[in-house]
């Protein structure tokens, strides 16, 4: 197995699921016409995502380390195939939620085994930001692409056409070539998982993984919605903001191990957390979605700084439970806050963009005390 060639394809399986995941939000507001759902209604879509997320990541944070890191990324990319297919031939709105289930299950697994897979690489090829930073990347085009298909009137299911083709070739790649190394352990019991959560380095991170990813992926589930709504953008205008949005972020993760190594990695969560509160109150107070754009460069550290502080005081054989744990409390995050701030939203999606003040204040103080 060449570390190179491992690298660079978790690197493109990452790219890909960050597409596939990222083409919902802009399409947000294009499902709740040709469905006739309001808002509140449409919460339900992050809401089945990261049901997906989370009994993905429950369950795989104490399988992977017996099945192996391989046999868990093709769980991932069969996941992802059958989410597109059910999304391009949807009907209705249930089918949709089906289909974001999937997806949000390959997102969950997909994330676990990749980040698994770069913990056990050598210095030289590991690199959080970097992996997240192609997940970025996938965030960047998937608006892109959602704003071709929106501007020209193409039915948008078929943007999952192309997606299915892919998944088809990596899976059979990944498959017939030594890609990937299929790494094992001896299984983690029950007991022995909540020895290791209940460590103050375990724990406290998880808690930040939580409500850092709830908040993100609520800003950006439900941005289409504030930038037509309450900045008064088209929704092809509010595709080109957000994928100007995710250049800014991705740009920010690939930036993420030189910061770590000026100020460490707690000191990048911090910092850039507060310059989320200022970016988000200079949205809110004046309209202007530059703003929303800056939140995006805010976004992009926190994630994989908090990923390489954990990975520093586990071994190899509990990274594949905490990178589980990792993103279960993600999509718990996200289960939590995406539903509230649409709640709100129904009646003022202005007010509900104040709910993220509340949980990136927490933040700060939980780096604080991880600092002592």
């Amino acid at each position: 197995m060449n570390e190179k060639t491992s690298r660079n394809f978790t690197l493109l399986t990452m790219f890909i699921l960050s597409l596939i995941s990222n083409t919902v939000a802009p399409l947000m507001t294009t499902i709740q016409d040709t469905f006739s759902i309001t808002v509140a209604t449409s919460s339900m879509i992050p809401v089945m995502t990261t049901v997906g997320v989370l009994i993905s990541n429950l369950s795989g944070s104490l399988l992977i380390a017996q099945l192996g890191l391989k046999t868990f990324l093709n769980i991932s990319l069969i996941e992802a195939l059958i989410g597109s297919i059910i999304f391009l031939i949807s009907k209705n709105f249930t089918m949709v939620l089906i289909a974001v289930f999937f997806i949000g299950a390959s997102t969950g697994s997909g994330f676990m085994s990749l980040s698994s897979i770069t913990a056990h690489l050598s210095e030289k090829y590991k690199n959080f930001g970097t992996l997240n930073g192609f997940f970025g990347v996938g965030g960047i085009v998937a608006p892109f692409l959602a704003g071709i298909f929106i501007k020209n009137n193409i039915n948008f299911r078929t943007i999952y056409i192309s997606y299915i083709v892919i998944l088809i070739i990596m899976m059979f790649s990944l498959n017939t070539r030594k890609i990937i190394k299929n790494i094992k352990y001896e299984p983690i019991n029950i007991i022995e998982a909540s020895t290791i959560i209940s460590k103050k380095t375990v724990i406290l991170p998880l808690l930040l993984f939580l409500l850092y990813s709830g908040t993100e992926i609520s800003v950006i589930t439900w941005s289409g919605n504030f930038l037509n709504t309450e900045i008064g953008l088209t929704k092809s205008n509010s595709s080109i903001y957000l994928s100007i949005f995710w250049i800014l972020f991705t740009f920010a993760r690939f930036v993420t191990n030189y910061l770590n190594k000026k100020i460490t990695s707690l000191k990048t969560i911090q910092y850039f957390s507060i310059l989320f509160i200022i970016n988000l109150i200079l949205l809110l107070t004046t309209k202007n979605p530059i703003f929303f754009i800056l939140i995006g460069l805010s976004f992009g550290p926190i994630f994989p700084s908090a990923q390489n502080y954990s990975s520093n005081i586990l071994n190899g054989r509990e990274l594949g439970l905490f990178n589980g744990l990792t993103f279960a409390a993600t999509g718990l995050g996200a289960l939590i806050i995406s539903p509230i701030m649409g709640i709100i939203g129904e009646s003022n999606l202005y007010m509900s963009f104040s709910v993220p003040f509340l949980t990136f204040a927490i933040i700060v103080i939980l780096t604080k005390i991880l600092h002592k």
